[in-house]
């Protein structure tokens, strides 16, 4: 029978091992920005892991009633584990952003990142600290007692915080100005406070209310004998630094590096690094710098411009959907086709977008513009992006926990991934070759959501604050593909398009190129932003 412990005591412990214990992420993250090698410096860690017990033990003392208590760390303490083990693993933060992208994953994707090694530490340092919690007695006090024993907590702790953070203070607002991510890594406030954030922006509410944008849009000619099918490619996880196209020594484009026509980008940067950011902004005309996404989701985007102009506007989704930006148009959703031809193993790869794309065009009755969502590189399970057959870089990790494969092997699974897409793209180019045969003027656009991180610094997968995300993130592939009959009807000159496309660019340009090469006129036009402006005639009816 365990002997009674006096609540203080419950309190004291549970701070201890949540700061010491399911910190590790932050404590290697500030070790790594003050690398103690002075006394000076290592009495700061020192006093800050003692001012962070302190101030976890006053926050738990508040709700020092057993009841309360053992509830409220049955949630705490599995999440933390959690939180801990994923940071610890990938390498990643927790903000708003990521909450986000938890919220609006997929159960494909989710389970994907659960292994042995995940539960077993949930398990160990989640669930076994709290059923100690919960099967833990109390001495039992009544109120009074119990405020009076935190008036005494309060009394002692606050002084000794004061003391030991007043004489690094200092050294505390530099260091984490410089290094914004600690607060990112420090459990549980980061996944709390990103939690808020995320709840009060609007974003886990379903809008009620989209205003109207780009109302005055039209198109310059009405759509003459001769259709037009643009398609919007868009990539998941694909960073620029591995296709052959932008200099990779490897060639993972061994299929898109034989089309003399393509266009390709090789400066172009994303709006965000995960998909629930980078979508949304790339297709909300607001750009990086105003986007957000509870102004994204309360008014209309690119696709229902294109839409009231009179284009057929169809979203094709081998992903976690579309972040709200089809709900408007017709979307097909192809994550639930267990296709024969495509399904191998928990989902279809991306060929599956390509389907009937050829009957389509051939039945084509009105100017079209297809957005193609596909499952791209998307970690860490790598392995089950792309079929066997396209498994050119060996050993390939297989495994979601990275830290059981080498980051040559995780690496190399990447790169199968690249090589699959590189196909996958050719294949679509190939397609939209035949269009002509059907009266079909057809062109393509392929950009990447996001990049990234395959253990630079230490660090995997993607969702990186922006400000200090690592390149491997924000570099994205982008190319493009026109027809000569679509670059005629359009005027585009083709030799003018490739001695700009080294110019660097971003998301920001894809809603304004859009509505350029589709001679769409609005005032929420901006032609700078246009990629194809500086290469076709100034007409004069363009904004």
């Amino acid at each position: 029978m365990l002997q009674p412990k006096r609540p203080e005591l419950v309190t004291l412990t549970v701070s201890a091992f949540i700061v010491f214990v399911l910190n590790i992420s932050f404590w290697n993250h500030l070790f790594a920005a003050i690398a103690p090698g002075k006394t000076t410096e290592s009495l700061s860690i020192a006093a800050a892991g003692i001012v962070l017990l302190l101030v976890t033990n006053l926050a738990l003392t508040l709700i020092a009633n057993r009841r309360v208590f053992r509830v409220v760390m049955a949630a705490i303490l599995p999440l933390t584990a959690a939180a801990g083990y994923f940071m610890h693993e990938y390498g990643v933060v927790i903000d708003e952003n990521m909450v986000r992208n938890l919220f609006e994953t997929n159960a494909a994707e989710a389970r994907d990142l659960f292994g042995f090694k995940m539960v077993a530490a949930i398990a160990l340092l989640g669930g076994l600290p709290a059923y100690l919690v919960w099967t833990t007695p109390w001495i039992e006090r009544d109120w009074r007692e119990q405020f009076r024993a935190g008036l005494r907590v309060t009394a002692i702790s606050i002084p000794l915080i004061v003391a030991l953070a007043f004489p690094f203070w200092g050294s505390y607002l530099s260091t984490f100005r410089e290094h914004r991510e600690l607060r990112m890594t420090l459990t549980p406030s980061n996944y709390i406070s990103a939690t808020v954030k995320y709840l009060r922006s609007g974003s886990a509410l379903a809008t009620t209310v989209v205003k109207p944008f780009g109302e005055d849009a039209e198109r310059i000619a009405s759509p003459g004998k001769r259709k037009s099918l643009f398609v919007i490619a868009v990539g998941e996880t694909a960073r620029a630094d591995h296709f052959k196209l932008d200099g990779y020594p490897r060639q993972t484009n061994p299929q898109l590096g034989q089309i003399d026509d393509l266009i390709n980008f090789p400066e172009a940067h994303s709006c965000g690094t995960d998909t629930a950011r980078s979508v949304p902004c790339m297709f909300s005309g607001l750009g990086r710098e105003n986007f957000s996404n509870a102004r994204a989701s309360s008014r209309e985007n690119l696709l229902d411009i294109l839409k009231h102009v009179g284009f057929d506007v169809i979203w094709r989704d081998n992903q976690a959907g579309c972040k709200g930006i089809c709900q408007r148009v017709t979307t097909e959703n192809l994550t639930a086709l267990k296709h024969p031809a495509f399904y191998a193993r928990s989902e279809n790869f991306d060929e599956i977008l390509l389907d009937g794309l050829e009957d389509r065009i051939a039945r084509l009755e009105r100017d079209t513009v297809i957005v193609m969502h596909m499952m791209g590189s998307h970690g860490p399970t790598y392995w089950k992006r792309y079929p066997d057959k396209y498994e050119t870089f060996k050993p390939a990790c297989k495994e979601s926990q990275f830290s059981r494969c080498s980051v040559d092997e995780i690496v190399n699974a990447y790169d199968n991934t690249i090589l699959y897409t590189d196909h996958v793209l050719a294949e679509l180019v190939a397609i939209l070759k035949t269009a002509g045969a059907h009266n079909v003027d057809a062109g393509m656009l392929y950009v990447s959501d996001h990049g990234e991180s395959l253990g630079e610094n230490n660090i995997y997968l993607h969702g990186m604050p922006y400000a200090f995300a690592p390149a491997t993130q924000t570099h994205i592939p982008m190319f493009l593909w026109l027809s000569p009959q679509f670059r005629q009807a359009t005027g585009v000159n083709h030799g003018c398009l490739i001695q700009n496309a080294r110019s660097k660019t971003s998301h920001d340009a894809l809603f304004h190129s859009v509505l350029g090469i589709l001679d769409v006129v609005t005032d929420v036009y901006d032609r700078s932003l246009d990629l194809f402006a500086p290469c076709r005639p100034l007409v004069s009816t363009r904004r």
